[in-house]
């Protein structure tokens, strides 16, 4: 279980739905019924944790409500009654520090989501549970060009990576995403489309739009960790980086450029901050875009 799903459950158990269950009326003491998605009690905790003194077991190291609630006498409380927006609602200022009350038991490293686009054993092997975040089933023929309609993910394009990635991961993305290519009102979109087709073919390249020619995610950004796909495949062309590391950067010239021109007006962030920094090494894009070779496949610039 993820660190991640903890706090699900911590939140669910914040925020109880509304609905009919006469027993949310009741103490647990007397229902003995839980929240959903509710972390379980009356178990023994494994030997290996070892929670701060304030968190409160029964006897044979059993976790009970007031182990993670500090409001006295919790479990005799109606469900409906109880303050869920108490400061000691959980212990330790819980709510200020949300994304560590679960580490308090729990080792963070071994329940973090795990990055999917990490998708290769040591041994060079693949990890096919990977594949299965987003795809339905693992695709044994990986050397082969599939359209996305006969990928079989378990959401829409458009929202597949939405979730585990926001809406709006950088600048521009809507402004991408939310237009379609070939409107054939536009004839500057019609010619985007054409220059990407056209790159398509002379590159043994892949640039997928939507079922309703939309720019999406993966149109610029490849899922899949260099060397999963079959070389054969137009869609296993990307740049090379270390998926581990991400984005990296290095200082540059501009930097202080930057920084004099800024100086009168943004002094203090000028001089704090590493205003421009250079991209050293980009992960999961289909093409280059430091030096805007993945701009011009749709893009076209006259000097």
């Amino acid at each position: 279980m993820r660190l991640w799903f903890f706090l699900v459950m911590l939140f669910s158990c914040s925020v109880f739905a509304d609905d009919t269950n006469q027993w949310r009326m009741q103490s647990y003491a007397q229902s003995k019924q839980l929240p959903d998605l509710h972390h379980v009690v009356d178990v023994r905790l494994l030997e290996n944790m070892n929670p701060p003194a304030d968190f409160l077991l029964k006897a044979g190291r059993v976790l009970q409500c007031q182990t993670c609630h500090g409001i006295d006498n919790i479990d005799e409380m109606p469900y409906d009654k109880i303050d869920k927006n108490a400061p000691n609602f959980l212990r330790l200022n819980g709510y200020q520090k949300l994304d560590t009350f679960c580490t308090n038991c729990h080792d963070a490293k071994q329940h973090a989501r795990p990055n999917i686009h990490l998708m290769k054993k040591e041994d060079g092997s693949i990890k096919k549970e990977t594949c299965l975040f987003c795809h339905r089933e693992v695709n044994e023929k990986r050397d082969e060009k599939r359209e996305l309609v006969d990928a079989n993910l378990r959401l829409p394009v458009e929202k597949v990576c939405v979730g585990c990635h926001l809406k709006t991961p950088h600048f521009n993305a809507i402004e991408h995403t939310d237009g379609e290519l070939t409107d054939d009102t536009t004839s500057s979109a019609k010619k985007m489309t054409l220059r990407l087709k056209q790159l398509e073919q002379e590159n043994t390249l892949y640039l997928p739009l939507s079922s309703d020619n939309k720019i999406v995610c993966i149109t610029c950004h490849t899922p899949h960790e260099e060397g999963i796909l079959g070389d054969n495949n137009p869609s296993s062309k990307q740049v090379r980086g270390d998926v581990k590391k991400g984005v990296e950067y290095s200082e540059h010239s501009w930097s202080a450029v930057i920084k004099e021109d800024k100086r009168e007006r943004l002094e203090k962030i000028a001089m704090s901050l590493p205003i421009y920094q250079r991209i050293e090494k980009e992960v999961l894009l289909r093409l280059p875009a430091k030096d805007g070779t993945l701009c011009l496949s749709c893009h076209e610039f006259e000097n």
